[in-house]
């Protein structure tokens, strides 16, 4: 059986997603493109576009912090922190940059370098719901498992429908040995995201776990349906 993780890539893209001003038709089809997250080559094309068309404002930070991510996607986590160094130079204020910086540093394991990035982004907005979501899951992979499950509270206080903070902290749980809880957790999510193999497979480990073989054979059998290579 596989280990279980906490799910991270999808809060370095959805949050990135801010109107960036264009002058020109030109310079509106790469704003478009810098601003979709399905293509990485695209968004690359497109913010590298933006970026020289001669933008000076604020704007320009998103389109490195929107570059960056789309680097991290590929794996190229120099150009990635490159990227986001030089957002952070232009907008030292620019939350999402610090965020973003963030998970790349989590991704990376320098785990002492994404909390700092996350608590500077919650610093400059005291309710940045994925800050709290970043820095649980850094928090987590550092072993610091209250921690983790205070920032994904304070997440869902802040953005109740947060599926994955869900599923985040039912991994945290089934890592304390808190298996109701976890399930809870996992119950939530798949209610929200009913077709998400990891979930069901999640639970079944938990349900595993508390000897409920039952259910846990269920939910293995639905992973699979979902995904033949789920690992139960």
């Amino acid at each position: 059986m596989r280990k279980h993780v906490l799910m991270t890539r999808c809060f370095s893209v959805t949050v990135m997603l801010l109107m960036l001003s264009a002058a020109t038709p030109a310079t509106a089809d790469d704003a478009d493109d810098c601003n979709q997250s399905a293509n990485s080559d695209l968004r690359i094309r497109g913010c590298t576009g933006f970026i020289q068309s001669g933008s000076t404002d604020n704007n320009l930070a998103i389109a490195y912090t929107n570059r960056g991510d789309a680097y991290s996607t590929k794996g190229d986590t120099d150009s990635a922190f490159a990227d986001f160094n030089k957002a952070i130079e232009i907008n030292p204020d620019y939350a999402y940059a610090y965020n973003a910086r963030g998970i790349a540093y989590d991704i990376k394991g320098d785990y002492d370098r994404a909390v700092s990035d996350f608590d500077r982004a919650l610093d400059i907005n005291p309710d940045f719901t994925v800050g709290y979501h970043g820095r649980g899951i850094v928090y987590s992979n550092k072993g610091e498992y209250d921690r983790a499950i205070a920032d994904f509270d304070r997440a869902l206080e802040l953005e109740p429908d947060l599926a994955y903070a869900y599923y985040n902290r039912g991994i945290v749980y089934s890592r304390k040995g808190d298996y109701d809880r976890a399930i809870a957790d996992y119950d939530r999510f798949i209610e929200m995201d009913p077709d998400n193999a990891d979930a069901y497979e999640t639970r079944s480990s938990a349900y595993r776990k508390k000897g409920d073989t039952e259910r846990a054979a269920a939910d293995c059998d639905k992973a699979r349906l979902l995904d033949p290579d789920a690992e139960c």
